[in-house]
């Protein structure tokens, strides 16, 4: 059930704060997570709630081009997602479910379909899904139905319907 799904995935789902921006970012280790670049632009260090749970996490990795970066958490443990998806394997007209923080409200569950597989510049594969995105969102993950995070929400198409990206997940390793 999707009341399950998300039970399981919201601990590893973080808002991050920064002194000008707010976004989300995913727990993939005990001490990592993946957010999209332009969330933590600008600034070294972060700060990451969930829940009760605040920490502190600095910019450790960052390819600004691709809007990938990577944080790492000074002190505490983070509860990271289970399982992660390859993009080879995924499909047009599967179900997909967003975890993140749009206009601060944390932890808010969306639900559409992965509407279209892309590469972009840089040979950025880009997942575009119909679940809705909104400010705050970027950094968030995307989910299959069986829990595997399959990519980091970025962007929408400004004056458009249901035209939300996200980074394959995958990408994050390559």
């Amino acid at each position: 059930a999707t009341s399950e799904l998300f039970k399981r995935l919201s601990p590893s789902i973080y808002t991050v704060s920064t002194s000008r921006s707010q976004g989300s970012a995913v727990a993939i280790s005990l001490k990592e997570l993946v957010t999209a670049c332009h969330v933590v632009a600008h600034t070294r260090t972060v700060t990451l709630v969930n829940g009760a749970t605040t920490l502190s996490a600095d910019v450790v990795g960052a390819d600004p081009a691709t809007d990938r970066c990577f944080l790492r958490v000074q002190d505490g443990e983070l509860k990271p997602v289970p399982g992660l998806r390859d993009y080879s394997t995924l499909s047009v007209g599967e179900p997909v479910f967003t975890i993140g923080s749009p206009r601060g409200l944390a932890n808010t569950l969306g639900a559409g379909l992965l509407s279209g597989l892309r590469v972009g510049e840089n040979n950025t594969e880009y997942i575009q899904i119909t679940a809705p995105l909104s400010p705050g969102s970027s950094g968030g993950g995307v989910f299959d139905d069986r829990g595997n995070l399959i990519g980091v929400t970025s962007f929408t198409v400004p004056d458009s319907q249901s035209l939300n990206f996200a980074i394959s997940a995958s990408q994050f390793w390559r």
